[in-house]
């Protein structure tokens, strides 16, 4: 379990740099798409194995970038200047840029690619999907962890009562966790409540916390039903890596950077509440 780290700590730690992909080729503007097509789908793609959909490649200028070309950019007869989509400064982000501020990017701009830069060299290029690679879904994962994590702290001040809140199907399944786990138990048929708690899933101690009324009035984050049930499937589609990428169908490109901030608001206001009680 990762702890303390919060997840703005853990996805400012881990940078663009690190998921961008290169760019495929260098090429002149004055050239056209005649002199590169060869190139591009037989010998750079075609002899490594790459799909030329998914490739791109920077457009110079005597050298000097001035914009960028994908393969379904590659007009017959045309030259690379009149193809390509120039180089912008919003489109530019310097290579040390955090993942959570390459997220926040996607929720402001309607830019579906941004060039990737270290100090006056372009060295490649992203898009949404790029997120959802393994940094990221390690410090979603991370970030959910913890979450469930508190929510569990939180069970625990009273878990009588706590596994009162839950229907009995769901404890019944807990049950069935605790036998696999080997739990032991006090005497023949009772349970350890402590230890039960602990065998539940992620959306049960979300039920458990969401009807503890006082709880819910210090914090109101946990009234968000819609999103708590996110986060419950985002936790189980990152853990299972059958289901990889299940999880960028859950967070598009506007929504994942307001969840985020959900996350982080709702984990600071069951810090605090913990904080005040007296164990």
């Amino acid at each position: 379990m990762i702890h303390p780290l919060q997840f703005s700590q853990l996805a400012r730690s881990l940078t663009i740099d690190q998921i961008s992909s290169p760019f495929l080729a260098r090429y002149e503007s004055s050239l056209t798409v005649s002199d590169i097509f060869d190139e591009w789908t037989i010998r750079l793609c075609g002899e490594k194995g790459l799909d030329p959909d998914d490739q791109i490649s920077l457009v110079v200028t005597n050298g000097q970038p001035v914009g960028w070309i994908g393969y379904d950019m590659l007009e017959a007869g045309e030259i690379l200047e009149n193809c390509m989509e120039p180089v912008t400064i919003d489109s530019t982000l310097p290579s040390n840029t955090s993942l959570l501020d390459f997220a926040s990017k996607f929720a402001i701009k309607e830019i579906n690619l941004f060039l990737v830069s270290d100090g006056n060299q372009y060295i490649g290029w992203l898009t949404y999907e790029h997120l959802h690679t393994t940094p990221l879904r390690f410090s979603l994962f991370a970030m959910l962890i913890d979450l469930e994590r508190l929510l569990l702290k939180v069970a625990l001040l009273s878990p009588e009562i706590s596994i009162a809140l839950l229907p009995e199907g769901r404890i019944q399944n807990a049950k069935r966790v605790y036998k696999i786990r080997g739990y032991q138990k006090k005497g023949h048929l009772q349970y350890y409540n402590s230890k039960l708690l602990e065998c539940t899933t992620m959306i049960d101690k979300f039920t458990i916390c969401r009807r503890l009324q006082s709880l819910l009035e210090r914090v109101p984050k946990l009234a968000n039903k819609r999103l708590c049930n996110t986060t419950e499937r985002l936790r189980n589609e990152i853990a299972h890596c059958a289901l990889e990428q299940e999880s960028s169908k859950i967070l598009s490109r506007q929504t994942l950077l307001p969840f985020v901030q959900w996350i982080e608001e709702l984990q600071t206001q069951l810090e605090s509440y913990l904080n005040t009680i007296e164990y």
